[in-house]
């Protein structure tokens, strides 16, 4: 499944895109899901998942002429499925394409969406989906397995470069259509994750893409200027710069939409987008936490606080080839130590935000605190680097063997917040004779530097979680190359606990799991987890319609309940 080093590197470069994007340089466009529900029973492995859905896809009657408009300060990359790299694409793609499975708003169970049902085989390995019957892409054709196989065998074609590729060729064997309603995913090995995950991606139209190369579709027009989908809406106009106009989508399987339009709006800067508010054209939008407070003062608009699934924290470099700075966890728990992240939430973030006291975010249902908890303590912290036997030098700069405690901290310093975090992280450390040199780069330079490099010491990121409390990607020894667990973090009882909790299928059994998996990461301090920031929303009160929670904003889920005011 893996290739040549040089493959690997290129291929997480890609990954890493896609899901360390969201902070990189911009607060918009995140998401995550709400905490903890009754869960529905899709996926009980050797159970048949059929007939009327538990939880089927809400609609709401038609409304001739509503408008949405949301406004944004940022532009998506692409709408293309197989390409989509930044959570502003994410989101606004899965208005035109829908996946096999989509994830519940409120409870962020997986419901049906083109496939109406499915069945998982009694080991886990076989995931059958059987399609929903009448769907039809906006130019009219009718959809099958054959798009869904072709959509899932480009995203795992190497000659592709999809973002997904990792994930998928890492997780599943073989895709294969068994009739044209019918498709079989088999997977390398039992993944709980599956279907809120991997089986929720869009998919694309085998009639207007497999006429184009493999290495052609990255420059493809479709998603930009042109896209087919099955989604409630169609692409009618892109405008650079300006915005984005969608159609509903007459065919719809999710029923008739309660809005005929769609649009996302660019704004030049945040005080064009609380003008668009105040005078209302913008129904919502994402704001930043400094633009809470003035939001606040605004007729009409209601602001909405939700947890996320959003962590900001900074790796350090483990591996022993590049550097043994942080080898020993006394180390990094006086760094930890160090850091008064109480008021680094109030400065920075304007109280926005959640300490991370752990790594389970606080929008998952896994969510829970760990029992290893960090507060800022600088005697305890000198006291750890002494019994680590680093001492003051008579610079100051502690030293141990004749080697400083001296290290590079990398970030990307075109987002002010990441700036600013970065040197009070510095200040911070310097108190305690520690001393670290700040590398400011563009957000393309520190991809670049991390992932195809390996060049840091540390390096102050930001990452969303998905929907399902899966840490892998972080934390197991077999993300170093074809995940994101760069400072190279290995521990045989974490990847034995994140390996059970893919295989479980019950939900309180793995929200066990994580918490024991996240006390051993609390303990050993791979990462250093600082904040988990909100997801702020701005919504104007004539939107009406399904609550707003942190799953609806990361993927516009349930788009046909929101009702906007006719007319004006």
């Amino acid at each position: 499944m893996v290739g040549d080093g040089t493959t690997r590197v290129g291929r997480l470069a890609a990954l890493l895109a896609l899901v360390l994007a969201l902070t990189a340089c911009s607060p918009f466009g995140r998401g995550a899901p709400s905490p903890t529900a009754a869960p529905t029973a899709w996926a009980t492995p050797g159970a048949e998942q059929a007939g009327s859905p538990a939880t089927p896809i809400p609609s709401t009657p038609s409304v001739k002429g509503g408008r949405i408009v949301e406004g944004g300060l940022t532009e998506p990359r692409t709408l293309n499925p197989l390409f989509v790299a930044d959570p502003l694409s994410e989101a606004l793609s899965s208005l035109v394409f829908s996946g096999l499975v989509a994830v519940d708003p409120v409870s962020a169970e997986p419901r049906p969406d083109l496939a109406e049902s499915w069945d998982v085989s009694e080991d886990g390995l076989t995931y059958t989906f059987h399609l929903r019957e009448g769907v039809v892409w906006h130019d009219g054709q009718p959809f099958s397995a054959r798009d869904v196989v072709f959509t899932y065998e480009a995203m795992m074609n190497d000659r592709v470069r999809s973002p997904r590729y990792s994930r998928l060729v890492e997780r599943v064997r073989q895709v294969r259509a068994l009739d044209s309603a019918t498709v079989e995913f088999h997977l390398v090995h039992a993944d709980a994750s599956f279907l809120t995950t991997l089986a929720t991606l869009g998919i694309v139209p085998q009639h207007a893409l497999a006429g184009v190369l493999p290495e052609e579709l990255v420059t493809s027009p479709f998603g930009l200027s042109t896209a087919v989908g099955t989604g409630p809406f169609s692409l009618q106009q892109w405008i650079r710069g300006d915005r984005i106009l969608f159609r509903r989508h007459a065919g719809y399987h999710g029923g008739p939409l309660a809005t005929e339009e769609y649009v996302y709006q660019v704004l030049g800067s945040p005080e064009d987008l609380l003008a668009a508010l105040r005078e209302g054209m913008i129904d919502w939008a994402e704001l930043d936490p400094a633009m809470v407070a003035e939001a606040e003062q605004i007729d009409g608009v209601v602001i909405e606080r939700l947890p996320s699934f959003d962590m900001t924290y900074v790796a350090l470099q483990l591996d022993p080839a590049k550097s043994t700075l942080f080898s020993d966890p006394r180390v990094r728990q006086a760094l930890m130590l160090a850091l008064d992240r109480e008021a680094a939430v109030a400065e920075f973030w304007q109280g926005h935000a959640d300490v991370a006291d752990g790594t389970l975010p606080p929008a998952s249902w896994a969510y829970r605190t760990s029992e290893t908890v960090y507060r800022a303590d600088l005697d305890a912290a000198r006291r750890l680097l002494d019994e680590a036997g680093w001492v003051p030098g008579p610079d100051g700069v502690r030293v141990k063997d004749g080697v400083p405690l001296r290290f590079t901290l990398t970030t990307n310093g075109d987002n002010p917040r990441r700036r600013q975090v970065a040197e009070w992280l510095i200040r911070s450390w310097q108190a305690l004779g520690i001393a670290v040199e700040p590398q400011f780069e563009t957000w393309s330079t520190v991809r670049q530097r991390v992932v195809r490099e390996g060049d840091f010491d540390a390096v102050l990121l930001g990452y969303r979680w998905p929907v399902d409390p899966d840490q892998s990607m972080l934390w197991s020894s077999d993300s170093f190359f074809d995940g994101l667990n760069i400072g190279h973090y290995a521990s045989a009882e974490v990847d034995a606990l994140l390996q059970q909790a893919l295989e479980a299928t019950d939900r309180a059994e793995r929200a066990e799991l994580y918490a024991q998996m996240q006390e051993h990461v609390m303990q050993d301090l791979p990462v250093l987890p600082l904040a988990f920031p909100h997801v702020l929303v701005a919504r104007s009160e004539r939107l009406q319609g399904s609550e707003i929670t942190v799953i609806l904003v990361r993927n516009r889920a349930d788009i046909a309940q929101w009702v906007p005011v006719v007319g004006e």
